[in-house]
Parts: structure tokens; sequence; C-alpha cells
């Protein structure tokens, strides 16, 4: 590592006392891009939760995009629960996960959205993404062409999915 940056060892050691500590500064160097989708004017203004949400759906979609390898990562230390797992969450998306429920609080205090337990729904939110993005390879060759997860395209099909499901609104008679 050290030699592919150019720096003695001595360096490295100089600025970080582990390789536990050098691994969360590569993280956090990589997960502000995250942390900035907070950053957009429609979370300052009025706009509805819908909106809102709509918007955050978007930026994680697009931050997926853009950080394919820091996925892998932080999936391989969700899932081995290993001991960044917990510092992740506390340093990262626990900030996320209280403006997401405070987003879908605001929802349901608006009637936009039906009383539901946040716990449940958040991870039901991103899961959708996410695991859409770890399966892509798996899915792309079982029906043998590419999946369509555009920014534009899939942020509607999660949007629409997490407010409307897949069901065809009916009439109280089940009429469509």
């Amino acid at each position: 590592m050290a030699e592919a940056a150019g720096v003695n060892n001595a360096m490295i050691y100089y600025h970080f006392k582990d390789k536990n500590e050098l691994y969360r500064a590569v993280l956090e160097d990589s997960l502000l891009a995250f942390e900035n989708i907070w950053d957009h004017e429609v979370f300052r203004s009025g706009a509805t939760a819908r909106a809102k949400i709509q918007k955050y759906v978007e930026e994680f979609i697009r931050f997926q995009h853009g950080n394919e390898e820091l996925r892998r990562i932080i999936s391989m230390e969700f899932a081995t629960c290993s001991d960044n797992y917990k510092w992740l969450a506390d340093n990262y998306f626990s900030q996320s996960y209280r403006k997401l429920a405070g987003l879908l609080k605001e929802g349901m205090r608006s009637g936009v959205l039906r009383k539901h337990d946040p716990s449940v729904a958040i991870p039901s939110l991103v899961g959708m993404i996410l695991h859409s993005f770890i399966m892509r390879p798996i899915a792309e060759h079982v029906i043998g062409s590419k999946m369509e997860l555009s920014v534009p395209k899939f942020s509607r099909f999660v949007t629409g999915m997490f407010f409307d499901g897949l069901s065809v609104k009916t009439d109280k008679g089940g009429q469509k």
C-alpha cells in the first residue's frame, strides 16, 4: 500500500496507528458523497415528504452507480458483522436513518403515508435499492439482458413500489 502511494511505511504509521484506522480513513473519504445526499436544497425546502423521499431515492441510486466497490466493501462488512459494521452504522448510517425516519413521520402526519413502523420501512426502502444493485449480475445472467437501473427509471420504480406497491388501483368495489 505504501509503495502504491509513493511513501514509506513509516509515513503511513505516522498518520495512522494501525491498518484498521487507515481502512476507516479510506472509508470515511469514500462516504462523504453519501453524507452529501442530504445537502440537496429539497431537504431544506417546504417540499412534501413524498418529494423529499423521491429525491433521497434518486440520490441514493446515483451514489450506488458511482460507488460500486464501496458498496461491495460495505456489504461484506454488514454481512460478516465485522468490527467495522457498528462503526459504519454509528458514524454514517444512523444519521441517514434518523433523517429518513423524520421524513416518514412527516409523511404519516400529513396523510401521504399510512401509519407504519419506520424501523421496517427504512430497511425495506434502502434494501430495494441495494439488493437490486447487488443482485444485478445474477439477474442479468438469468434474464439474459441488462437491468434498467438508471436514476430516472429506477427511482420511479422504487418510489412507486414504496408508496403504491404493485397493485393496480381499484375502487372500493374492486373495479379498475
